[in-house]
């Protein structure tokens, strides 16, 4: 009869030890993923412009359609402009980033320098500008009224075409 309790007893704990792991796992926290890329391009009004962007989201953001959030900073010949928005797409891990189809919808600050007229010189525009980057080309296109400076128009379009690195 001891033996049998025994053997029960031991039974009974095999059987619910996978309950109790169960039990004892805890979801696991949403991991932040991240991706740093520069560029070059030709801006409108900077002219040549180098940028800096970094991205963060949900897992797999690098490899699956989801969304995410970036910032952004480009310094150019006539000028600079700082963007803070939200991306979607697709990127693939490549040393040339980024390498995929992405479209990006970003709030921007510019503010202008070294216009050879100077009619742009010291004027700060802000406004909203959308990035469609396609296999490591990226052309945007936006609009940015002026909230600071003088003798220059009230708004302008903002653009660009380049490539991510």
């Amino acid at each position: 009869m001891k033996r049998f309790l025994a053997a029960a007893a031991v039974w009974s704990l095999v059987l619910s030890a996978p309950a109790l792991a169960q039990e004892a796992e805890q979801p696991k926290p949403k991991k932040t993923e991240s991706d740093f890329t520069l560029g070059i391009a030709w801006h409108g009004p900077t002219h040549l412009t180098g940028s800096a962007t970094y991205m963060w989201g949900q897992p797999k953001m690098l490899v699956a359609w989801s969304p995410a959030k970036l910032a952004q900073v480009r310094v150019g010949a006539r000028g600079g402009q700082v963007g803070l928005g939200l991306v979607a797409g697709v990127f693939e891990e490549q040393p040339f980033k980024p390498s995929g189809i992405a479209v990006t919808v970003k709030a921007i600050a510019l503010r202008t320098w070294r216009d050879p007229d100077e009619t742009l010189n010291g004027n700060t525009y802000a406004g909203l500008e959308s990035d469609v980057v396609l296999l490591g080309i990226r052309g945007s296109l936006g609009y940015a009224w002026k909230v600071g400076g003088s003798g220059a128009p009230g708004g302008r379009f903002v653009w660009s075409i380049g490539l991510g690195l």
